[in-house]
């Protein structure tokens, strides 16, 4: 699938949290692939894979993946999908400002 197009596996709270990052300037990515695994958002820039947690997320699993992906140089970024609505907005954008200026910092 090219790049930028939205799967018919992407939920309404990834295209939501998609479209939240997009809206700061910063590029993001839906489903970006990673073999063997794909990242709900990815944002290239500051290598930042964030990960819309539903009832199907394992943490045994997903702790492994995230370590993988830490070796690679990916922070993984881990939100609930209950929490987002649109009422979530600003204190995602809060958090998402802090982890743009730790990764500036770094």
């Amino acid at each position: 699938m090219p790049r930028g197009e939205l799967s018919k596996k992407d939920t309404p709270q990834e295209l939501m949290v998609l479209n939240w990052v997009r809206d700061t300037g910063i590029g993001a990515n839906p489903q970006e692939d990673f073999p063997p695994y794909v990242v709900d958002v990815y944002v290239p820039d500051l290598r930042l894979a964030i990960e819309v947690d539903g009832p199907l997320h394992l943490s045994k699993r997903d702790k492994k993946r995230d370590e993988i992906f830490a070796l690679q140089g990916i922070e993984t970024w881990r939100i609930p999908l209950k929490v987002i609505k649109v009422s979530y907005k600003e204190e995602f954008l809060k958090e998402f400002w802090k982890i743009v200026e730790k990764k500036i910092d770094a």
